[in-house]
């Protein structure tokens, strides 16, 4: 069995929870965990813990008492950690205490609004999060990581990090991979067979699909499925330069869910008005898979070889980059 150890992202609201970061902390690196976070935020770190985010394998959420320091937007830098770590689609555990109301006043929000903000958030954690363990004391949180910790890892497996003298291992597990590669290979061509049936398009029609998003207002979470047209030249500018250079095809999803992410606001706000964030945008499968063999048919992309992981690439083909460039001259005469 190879050795893997991992990385796990430890969110609080601040140093109100500094003593159960620490078991928390201890509990993690004795499973072999390690653990990272910041207890005090501000703007300025508001990038480096996003970036720790990105990084890590498991997101856990320390819940106590306090909704903890406000962002400019007014929400507490706890929460947008969250958000982000939910956009992220990172496995999240939240560990909550089971009586906020009975721990020493300083340890508790000291205004009505901060009370109401982390009331409601506690609520929205417990309605979206599938792993939400409660804890009384100390010894109910550490007990509580070192049985949730292993379920996590078999729930959701993450490549971790890896000692360098299991490296072998890993080889021979590609070189088995790459042969299974090679026979199914020599059975079918999918992807050829797929666009011949396809009729092809021209940059200026419409294509309609939908998509579900996670938005949120006044604290409270809701999942939508908003419609969005856009033209066949507009997809082909958001997807162009996720294949320039060739890349493999899993990045049709992450290019266009990212894309959606960012712009599904707008979208939101047509049901929601006050809604301030959106996350986790995920494109229909059919629609998605619609729109990869539309591409393809166009000639727009093509296959072109396979990474070191043996991955099929795709690459932009020159009839795409001209038709892009026509497009962006449209706009630029406009």
């Amino acid at each position: 069995m190879i050795d893997k150890r991992y990385h796990v992202f430890i969110c609080t609201s601040g140093v109100d929870m500094q003593a159960e970061r620490v078991v928390l902390s201890q509990a993690l690196v004795s499973q072999g965990f390690f653990s990272w976070g910041l207890e005090q935020r501000t703007p300025l770190t508001t990038a480096f813990a996003r970036r720790q985010i990105d990084d890590c394998d498991y997101f856990v959420l320390l819940l106590g008492g306090c909704y903890g320091d406000l962002s400019a937007s007014g929400v507490s830098y706890m929460h947008l950690e969250y958000i982000y770590a939910v956009t992220k689609q990172k496995p999240i555990l939240v560990l909550m205490h089971e009586a906020p109301d009975s721990r020493a006043p300083e340890l508790q929000e000291k205004t009505g609004e901060g009370k109401s903000k982390f009331s409601d958030f506690r609520q929205q954690l417990q309605r979206e999060r599938d792993v939400v363990v409660s804890y009384r004391n100390m010894r109910d949180l550490e007990m509580a990581v070192r049985h949730a910790m292993p379920q996590m890892i078999e729930r959701h497996p993450s490549a971790g990090w890896i000692r360098p003298q299991n490296t072998q291992k890993l080889q021979e597990e590609v070189d088995q991979l790459r042969q299974k590669i090679a026979q199914l290979e020599l059975k079918s061509n999918v992807f050829r067979e797929e666009a011949i049936q396809i009729p092809r398009v021209n940059p200026d029609e419409l294509f309609a699909f939908d998509y579900k998003v996670h938005a949120y207002q006044d604290g409270n979470f809701k999942e939508l499925r908003p419609q969005r047209k856009m033209k066949w030249g507009e997809i082909l500018a958001v997807l162009g330069p996720g294949f320039s250079p060739a890349a493999p095809e899993e990045n049709f999803s992450r290019v266009i869910n990212e894309f959606l992410n960012q712009t599904s606001l707008g979208d939101v706000r047509e049901v929601m008005p006050r809604a301030h964030a959106t996350a986790r945008s995920q494109i229909n499968i059919r629609a998605l898979h619609t729109i990869k063999m539309q591409l393809k048919h166009n000639n727009w992309i093509v296959p072109t070889g396979r990474d070191n992981r043996q991955r099929l690439l795709w690459e932009l083909t020159p009839q795409a980059e001209k038709t892009l460039m026509t497009i962006n001259q449209g706009k630029k005469a406009i």
